[in-house]
């Protein structure tokens, strides 16, 4: 492929871009006329738009399809069946638009690579299914129709004495020998209709591919059990392995318009594989469930690390005495906190020097006036001083993991 062949492509690309179809669509019909135009099924393009949202660029792109793709014409006399597009989707893809282009002229160039990678794929697309599906408008050009005259047969009685072989009633196709002239004027017959042919059998994509997922999140398992590495943090390399077959199956379905059943079981399967990677499932091994509370007052009774499955931990260290004897042991005293699910609270003395790191994969941290929420939720504070804003005694440093849930840090 050189420039000339891209060029020529990108031309014709446009020259041929799809209508958008008055029927079958969800908002605007983008989605409907691409897959008509390149013969797959819609819903993988559907689909497709919506990954592209995940990625900032989604409802951009399909506001441009809008503009760019002009509108299928009714037919003469045809009452229209066009749908209006739904009003809070339009006002969804505006907004979605509008973030995406200040995401670009504010420099975020993590949209530009998403955006050259769907660019490809239309481009190539294009290059191996351009003579599939439905062409322009502007470049279909319809042959007029043969006009034929139909003779009727006269009735009329011919004068006597006139012989005129061209004025002779000719015999229907149905009386080739020209038997009953006097049913001649009765109409043809209709032909026989064909027997209606049956719908073609769709191929089995969605049982099939469920089969197949099964089978290999089955031997996936058996292999991770063997080598000793199944266990509650690697279960979404299992569940990437099923969602996998399964992405395979709905792209083979798409070519072959059938295994639609199939885009529930990955979008559950998505959101549950994306929840156990953003909650990491490895602070959630064997460390108990339940309730953990503790009020050390002393160093030597504070313990290096606090850990629970499931649950609440609460520190209570307001009591905990961190005054530096002269001559005596002035290093900072440390402990860290590990919870899978649940609420984290500690409480620190007024006065202490605290550097503290938190993260939750899943929910919110906070220390004091400071809180940050989300997914991958993380807080970090170096050498506050405290009330008196003076630095005395042995600091505090704490580290606080949470897997899902709130985590809260006071002073007394």
């Amino acid at each position: 492929m050189n420039g000339t062949d891209v060029q020529n492509t990108l031309r014709e690309m446009w020259e041929t871009r799809p209508a958008r179809p008055r029927d079958d669509r969800q908002v605007a019909g983008v989605a409907a006329a691409i897959a008509r135009r390149y013969d797959i099924d819609p819903t993988l393009v559907r689909v497709g738009f919506v990954v592209a949202a995940f990625s900032g660029i989604g409802a951009a792109l399909y506001i441009a399809g809008w503009f760019l793709l002009p509108e299928e014409p009714a037919a003469p006399g045809a009452p229209s069946t066009a749908r209006s597009p739904r009003t809070i989707m339009v006002i969804g893809l505006v907004i979605a638009a509008f973030v995406t282009l200040g995401s670009i002229f504010g420099g975020d160039r993590n949209i530009l690579l998403p955006t050259l990678a769907v660019a490809v794929l239309l481009f190539l697309l294009h290059r191996s299914r351009s003579h599939r599906g439905q062409s322009g408008a502007a470049t279909a050009h319809s042959a007029e129709a043969p006009t034929t005259t139909t003779t009727g047969v006269s009735l009329n009685k011919e004068a006597p004495g006139t012989n005129s072989a061209s004025a002779a009633p000719t015999p229907p196709a149905w009386d080739p020998l020209g038997a009953a002239p006097f049913a001649w004027d009765l109409p043809e017959p209709s032909p026989v209709a064909a027997p209606e042919q049956p719908a073609p059998r769709r191929l089995p994509v969605t049982p099939v591919t469920l089969g197949l997922a099964l089978l290999a999140g089955g031997i996936t398992a058996v292999i991770m059990l063997l080598a000793g590495v199944l266990m509650l943090a690697t279960l979404p390399v299992l569940l990437g392995v099923v969602l996998a077959v399964i992405g395979t199956g709905l792209v083979i379905g798409a070519f072959v318009r059938s295994g639609r059943g199939l885009i529930p079981i990955a979008l559950v399967l998505g959101a549950l594989t994306w929840a156990m990677v953003a909650a990491p499932l490895d602070r959630w091994q064997g460390n108990g469930f339940g309730e953990l509370r503790e009020a050390p007052t002393t160093v030597a009774a504070l313990q290096p690390s606090y850990q629970r499955t499931a649950g609440e931990i609460s520190l209570d260290l307001r009591n905990l005495d961190l005054t530096a004897q002269p001559g005596g042991n002035s290093n900072a005293v440390r402990s860290s906190i590990t919870l899978g699910v649940g609420d984290v609270e500690v409480w620190v003395p007024r006065n202490a020097d605290l550097s503290l790191t938190s993260t939750t994969g899943v929910g919110s941290v906070e220390f004091g006036t400071r809180e940050e929420s989300g997914p991958g939720a993380h807080l970090a504070v170096a050498n506050d001083l405290g009330a008196d804003g003076v630095a005395s005694g042995r600091p505090l440093i704490l580290s606080i993991e949470s897997g899902a849930g709130s985590v809260e840090v006071h002073r007394g």
